[in-house]
């Protein structure tokens, strides 16, 4: 459609009276547009905090000053302290930078202030940055290609960054070397295509403008461009990020522990998955859960002790999680069916904290009374190389991690009832409470809809991924958790953690071990389809338990 980002060729397109000094601004880059300005300035708004959607080597920013708020805020200042009042009292380097003489025919709407922060942090240096609109609704003068002047009736508006930073070596890598950029939405109410989206660098005199100055700008208009046209054509963001943890606590986390760790586990890796997926992703995890662990323990006291109550990682896997979490003082263990190459490259102490066991949930062991050969004692002498086993009642309390899982992922809000403990699980592929692969049931009431679906696409079937987040969150609620989803920011397609951290009722977990086993039993009863019974549902567990610790499985 012609809805489609194509820029002008400067040489031959019409030019637009901006208002900006020709002898300060170069004009960069410049594309026909047709949406309202409202979507203009919603970008531009959305882009203050989230310059990470034009940058990606940015992690997001940090507002110091911003006038949305400030009833002292007076547009008409000639200096920066009478700006607002509270200007006087920021550190220098925090004021707001004005745009020196004003900008003839324009006014000033807002001012923000904002620290960008880099996401790798050794790399780039942070950068402060005066951000101000301007509008303007004064007639404009275009002059086409071959010279015609022609005086129409035009809404424009100006939004103009100018870096803390007074040399093109102090700008860091991710900023154009630029003195300031202007982006300008030119809007004409009465031309067939009534917009025009521009880009103005006011260079340094020893950085003219060269090739990456160019793409850089073409890239930012194309941005600006294409979340305009989104926003007016109705699109809503689907997947809403940091419902359980802010951004920042989470990135500011992520960004430590992956410079005190990442470079050390990718240079010992010794599996054959590539290192840096597993390990970015694991570090991401750890960010998560230890900030989730701030908000529900009390910090450790003088004398070394904690309320945190220890985590179990169920499957865990090649155990790097263990250890992160285990190295940065939050203590617990992990067990998986088969023992990986990557736990003897820790150190002993970590390496104490990983074993290799199979969990035979207790609530498929027949009544002890039985005497069956089936009889959880008699497991082990009917697999070869069996490990230990675990019954999945762990002391109270304990924290559940079940990341990817699988076989493990439906049991995870079942055992953590048994325990009276709260747990994080990271579905990955959809397995039955048999072990047994299998497309899991959609629970429609924790299927996020697409809110940009129209006609067909509206009935399509969930993926097999949603449908089994949502059995999980389905199942998290039966037993009696308040379900809390949250779209982890890691490296993986498969991101979504459904948390459950707080009951529905306090004391609904009254009553002993014997009756919760007898509820959760009921529950596996009716998933399985009623028609199974217990024992035949332990029996395939098992089998697929000694197929999981047959040597040469494939490692998930």
């Amino acid at each position: 459609s012609d809805d489609k980002f194509s820029p002008h060729d400067l040489s031959t397109a019409p030019k637009l009276e901006s208002g900006l000094p020709p002898e300060i601004w170069t004009i960069v880059q410049s594309a026909p547009a047709r949406f309202p300005p409202q979507y203009f300035l919603e970008v531009s708004r959305n882009l203050l905090e989230n310059p990470n959607l034009t940058a990606s080597h940015l992690a997001r920013a940090e507002l110091s000053y911003q006038s949305f708020t400030d009833a002292t805020f007076n547009p008409k200042a000639d200096a920066s302290e009478d700006l607002a009042t509270i200007v006087k009292h920021l550190r220098p380097e925090c004021r707001p930078r004005l745009v020196e003489g004003g900008l003839d025919g324009y006014d000033l709407e807002w001012t923000v202030v904002r620290k960008l922060i880099p996401r790798n942090p050794k790399l780039d240096d942070s950068l402060m940055q005066t951000c101000h609109l301007y509008t303007s609704t004064q007639d404009i003068t275009i002059t086409s290609a071959d010279g015609n002047e022609d005086v129409v009736k035009a809404q424009r508006y100006l939004v103009i960054y100018i870096p803390h930073a007074s040399t093109p070596a102090s700008i860091p890598f991710y900023h154009p070397t630029v003195r300031s950029l202007a982006i300008l939405y030119t809007f004409l109410p009465s031309h067939s295509i009534p917009g025009t989206l521009s880009l103005f660098f006011d260079l340094f005199p020893t950085h003219p403008l060269d090739n990456r100055l160019s793409r850089t700008a073409l890239k930012l208009v194309e941005i600006i461009h294409k979340h305009a046209k989104g926003r007016h054509a109705g699109y809503k963001k689907r997947v809403h990020h940091d419902q359980i943890i802010p951004q920042k606590r989470f990135q500011d986390t992520y960004a430590y522990l992956k410079g005190k760790y990442a470079k050390k586990l990718i240079e010992a890796w010794v599996e054959q998955t590539p290192p840096e997926k597993h390990v970015f992703e694991d570090l991401g995890i750890a960010a998560f859960l230890i900030e989730v662990w701030r908000d529900m323990y009390a910090p450790e006291q003088d004398d070394g002790t904690t309320d945190f109550p220890g985590f179990v990682d169920m499957g865990c896997g090649n155990g790097l999680l263990v250890y992160i979490l285990n190295a940065e003082g939050w203590l617990g263990w992990g067990f998986d069916a088969r023992r990986r190459k990557t736990w003897s490259t820790f150190d002993t102490e970590y390496q104490d904290k990983l074993r290799d066991m199979l969990l035979v949930p207790q609530i498929l062991s027949p009544p002890v009374s039985s005497s069956s050969p089936e009889a959880p004692q008699n497991i082990s002498s009917r697999m070869h190389h069996a490990p230990l086993s675990h019954n999945g009642v762990f002391p109270t309390g304990t924290f559940i991690i079940s990341n990817h899982a699988d076989e493990l992922t439906p049991w995870t809000p079942l055992l953590a009832f048994l325990s009276g403990s709260p747990f994080i699980a990271i579905p990955c592929c959809s397995h039955d409470f048999a072990g047994t692969r299998f497309r899991s049931p959609v629970h429609t009431k924790y299927v996020v809809e697409d809110p940009n679906a129209t006609g067909k696409e509206k009935n399509k079937q969930p993926s097999a991924y949603a449908g089994l987040c949502s059995w999980v969150s389905h199942l998290t609620d039966t037993m009696g958790y308040v379900v809390e989803k949250e779209h982890l920011r890691i490296p993986s397609t498969r991101n979504i953690a459904i948390v459950g951290r707080r009951r529905e009722r306090e004391d609904d977990v009254e009553g002993g071990l014997e009756e919760r086993l007898r509820l959760a039993k009921e529950v596996v009863e009716k998933e399985m389809g009623g028609a199974t019974t217990i024992e035949q549902v332990r029996l395939t567990w098992l089998r697929s338990g000694a197929d999981l610790v047959k040597p040469g499985k494939a490692a998930h």
